[in-house]
């Protein structure tokens, strides 16, 4: 009799310690495939471009290790009125995000927005124009519609007792076609499309950067800057910078 109920007994403990083995498993592989489940959640990977990442063209100017004040962090400014793009520059967002190193000692600037390129035509049509206090500008929702795929170009000035100061001119264009559809596809496939909270928006920052999309990388990464407790988003942005700042020459 007793043999009987030890067989049953065992009979019983090894289906069970199988099945708490299984669900052990179970929970392990659903574990590693949901990692958002940990509160210290790996960053998610993010599409990048067939081709790799398109870098920036660089500004070369006397000293290409200039800095920037703008924006929460703090830069050594050594090219006054500098644009901060690169000489050849994409936007993805119809409202490109401007932004420009300060200029010691002057209260205003004058930022203008030529139609193509202004050095190849200086006769170009302007197609806005401002005067602002700060060392940015978000193109307004009133201001001329941009095209998809032209050429524009801009710089800024500040006033002096002889007239004015001119800023270097740069050139971008905003995505059209293939190359805009690629970078929205990027965003839907990252889940990037309608960031919800900062991580998000930072992962979107990226996005842009691996597509060489500048204008709209920094917009992001100089909104997010603003959080002095955000510490990713203040490196991603000093970052970003020193990418348009190092220098050409090896």
């Amino acid at each position: 009799m007793f043999r009987v109920s030890s067989l049953v007994v065992r009979s019983m403990i090894i289906p069970s310690l199988l099945l708490s083995l299984s669900l052990v498993g179970f929970v392990a592989t659903a574990y590693a495939q949901n990692p958002s489940s940990s509160s210290s959640r790996s960053r998610r990977p993010l599409p990048k471009p067939p081709s790799g990442a398109r870098g920036f063209e660089k500004y070369e100017g006397h000293d290409s290790s200039s800095r920037l004040i703008a924006v929460g962090a703090t830069r050594e400014t050594v090219n006054p009125r500098r644009p901060v793009a690169p000489l050849e520059g994409r936007a993805y967002d119809s409202r490109p995000f401007f932004v420009w190193e300060t200029a010691p000692g002057s209260k205003t600037y004058h930022f203008v927005l030529y139609e193509g390129d202004y050095y190849k035509g200086q006769l170009a049509r302007v197609v806005y124009q401002t005067d602002v206090t700060t060392t940015e500008v978000l193109y307004p929702r009133e201001a001329p519609r941009l095209e998809p795929g032209k050429l524009y170009s801009w710089r800024v000035s500040t006033p002096t007792p002889n007239g004015k100061e001119d800023g270097p001119l740069v050139r971008f264009e905003t995505l059209s076609g293939q190359e805009a559809a690629e970078v929205k596809q990027a965003l839907a496939m990252a889940g990037l499309t309608s960031p919800r909270t900062p991580a998000d928006r930072l992962d979107q920052a990226r996005v842009f950067e691996n597509y060489g999309v500048w204008y709209d990388a920094l917009r992001i990464a100089s909104e997010l800057a603003q959080n002095p407790n955000d510490k990713e988003a203040l490196a991603y942005y000093d970052a970003l910078l020193d990418k348009l700042d190092a220098k050409k020459e090896p």
